[in-house]
Formats: structure tokens, C-alpha cells, sequence
């Protein structure tokens, strides 16, 4: 399912976001509020759905879904499907970005780790880092990642858990795994306003930066918050989701994943000139140049390893609340989509 807002041309910045188990890519679009940020931000949303509506993710099997099921080259099919989004002119090939919730999040984690050069920039949320990565993951390239996580999740817990078939990270210590591999600096913590008090939860931003290559790692963590993604927009939750925990409404999922990960990807700074002017003068700002610090080429959709761009040290006070989206993609291939549809 591709949503492509009204007004956007493409090829465009795209996200692709992979749903939780058991979900279908309608009821994960519906629950997870991503199409008011596309159409505020002018972005492409995909919705694809994986075999068996699980994702093959990178832990160990007997910890999966997937195990009971018949398995699928989700690897592959997520390869292609970036792929065919930049061939048809949907996506920018050098700002294709991924997220995902629960075993969404997971499959994210693994793309990361085995095609870090494929993708922009990536977000988990509702998942941390399976403990066989602190030796398996090894990508070619720095990493920029984002967690979102409740610290009251009873499904994915945010300590992390151990079984005799396998065992997940902590949330903190899933974002330090990264930050090692990118060479990050220290973290800073930022507590985010609690513009909802009522919903009982609150949210503190813990970003690493002084990464490799211009990369970032953050995690945002939602105090008492349950398994469920962060919404400040209105959205039709899953008849599962009065029994996941409390929803925070603090923070937009949506629009956390853009701020994060937007500054990545984009076009190459423009190359300084061989012999410069004797008497230099002003020049205007590039096109773009005013919202963004300058980028270098990240994540093209051949799977190559250019640089990525530095990450702006501005800390997000928490996202406000966006329009609901214009238009929608009707899907028959996964990537085809058609415009001027409203959104249900």
C-alpha cells in the first residue's frame, strides 16, 4: 500500500513502515498515525505486509512468530521493494527510510544490521535489540537509529528478557549497541513536555551524537508507557490496544520518525571550487540550505556505502499535533498507489 499526500511530487522522500505481528498493513496504518506526518511533511508512506502478516526478523527462531509459519525471504523482498520504489519514481532514491513497531521493529534492526548502506535512516519502536547482535550485527556502514519504547511494555519489556531459546537487550542498552558501532560520544538526556497529562505517561529523549559519518542514535523513552506507539493525532486502534498498556500522547510517533530521521539523506554538498576568487562575496543560500545544514549522499537504494550528513544538535521539544492525511494508495503489487483518495 502506497499513500502518496496531495500535492507531492515525486520521486519524494519515502518511508517504508512495517507492521506487528498479525497486523495487516490497513489496521497498522490506521493504528500508527504516520499519514498526517507524510502529508504535513510531504512524504511517501508504504505500508508493504509480510508473509503470513509477520516480518522474518533477526531473532533467534524459537523467539518468533515466524517459526510456526511458512518462512519468507523478507530480507530480499524489503531489498526489492526499495528497490522498485526508486526504478518507478516513487521514491528518492537517497532518502528511502525504514520503520516499524514490535516485529516490525525487529525486522528494522536486521535490515539495519545486514543493509545499513540501503536505507537513509531507520526507527524501532516497541522492540530492542536481540542479545545474538552484540556479536551478529556488524554493518558496513554507521547506523543512524531511533527507539521508542514504554517502559511498562508487557510484551516487548524494555529491560529486555531472557528465555533458554533466546534473549533481547535492554531499550537503553539497544541504543548503546548501536552508538558503539558508530563511534558516537556520550548521551544527553532531554526531558520531553507532558502535554498530556492525563494519559499518565511522560517521554525523556536520550540522543548520542559525534557519531561516524554524521550518524545519531536516540532513544525516546515513555515512562509507564505500554506496547503501543506514541500518538497525538487521531487514529483507530486495534481492538487488542485497551489491553497493551497506556498510550502516550506526549509525543507523535509520526512525527518523531521524520524529525529524526529527515536530516539524513539528500543530495552531496556542492564541490568547493579548485582556485578560489581573490575577493570572495556573499553568496545566496542553496535551495534547501536554509532548513537543513549541508548533506552528503546517504542510504541509496543500490545498497552503496557514501557517507551520511551530520545530525543538527537541536533538541525536539515533542511533536504537535498534525492534519489528518489527504489521499491514499490502493495496492495490488505492494508498490503501486493512486492519489486524491481520502484517507480512512
Amino acid at each position: 500500500m502506497v499513500v502518496t499526500p496531495d500535492g507531492v511530487t515525486t520521486p519524494a522522500p519515502t518511508v517504508i513502515a512495517l507492521h506487528g505481528a498479525a497486523q495487516t498493513p490497513e489496521s497498522f496504518r490506521a493504528y500508527f498515525g504516520l499519514d498526517a506526518a507524510a502529508a504535513k511533511h510531504g512524504f511517501v508512506a508504504v505500508y508493504p505486509e509480510g508473509e503470513g502478516r509477520t516480518w522474518n526478523d533477526g531473532r533467534p527462531a524459537a523467539m518468533r512468530l515466524k517459526m510456526m509459519l511458512r518462512p519468507g525471504d523478507d530480507v530480499a523482498f524489503l531489498v526489492a521493494l526499495a528497490r522498485r520504489l526508486a526504478a518507478d519514481g516513487i521514491a528518492d532514491p537517497n532518502r528511502i527510510y525504514l520503520t516499524g513497531i514490535s516485529n516490525g521493529g525487529f525486522m528494522v534492526q536486521r535490515m539495519a544490521c545486514e543493509y545499513s548502506g540501503l536505507f537513509a535512516a531507520y526507527s524501532a519502536i516497541m522492540s530492542t535489540a536481540p542479545a545474538n547482535y552484540k556479536e551478529e550485527c556488524q554493518p558496513s556502514k554507521p547506523v543512524s537509529i531511533q527507539f521508542i519504547h514504554g517502559t511498562a511494555d508487557s510484551v516487548i519489556g524494555y529491560n529486555g528478557f531472557w528465555t533458554p531459546l533466546g534473549s533481547t537487550l535492554s531499550a537503553p542498552d539497544s541504543a548503546r549497541l548501536y552508538a558503539a558501532l558508530d563511534g558516537c560520544g556520550p548521551a544527553t538526556s532531554t526531558k520531553l513536555p507532558d502535554l498530556a497529562p492525563e494519559d499518565g505517561t511522560t517521554a525523556e529523549l536520550r540522543r548520542w551524537e559525534g557519531c561516524r559519518d554524521g550518524s545519531a542514535v536516540e532513544l525516546i523513552t515513555i515512562e509507564r508507557g505500554g506496547h503501543q506507539s506514541p500518538a497525538m493525532v487521531e487514529t483507530k486502534p486495534d481492538l487488542a490496544t485497551p489491553f497493551l498498556g497506556l498510550r502516550s500522547h506526549d509525543i507523535d510517533a509520526g512525527e518523531e520518525v521524520w524529525r529524526f530521521m529527515s536530516v539524513f539523506g539528500g543530495l552531496p554538498a556542492p564541490a568547493a571550487p579548485a582556485t578560489p576568487p581573490r575577493k570572495p562575496k556573499p553568496k545566496p543560500a542553496t535551495s534547501g540550505a536554509a532548513a537543513k545544514p549541508a548533506a552528503t549522499t546517504s542510504g541509496p537504494a543500490d545498497g552503496s556505502k557514501p557517507s551520511e550528513a551530520k545530525s543538527p544538535a537541536a533538541k525536539p521539544q515533542g511533536a504537535s499535533a498534525a492534519p489528518p492525511a489527504t489521499s491514499a494508495g490502493a495496492t495490488a503489487s505492494g508498490v503501486t498507489g493512486q492519489r486524491g483518495i481520502s484517507a480512512q
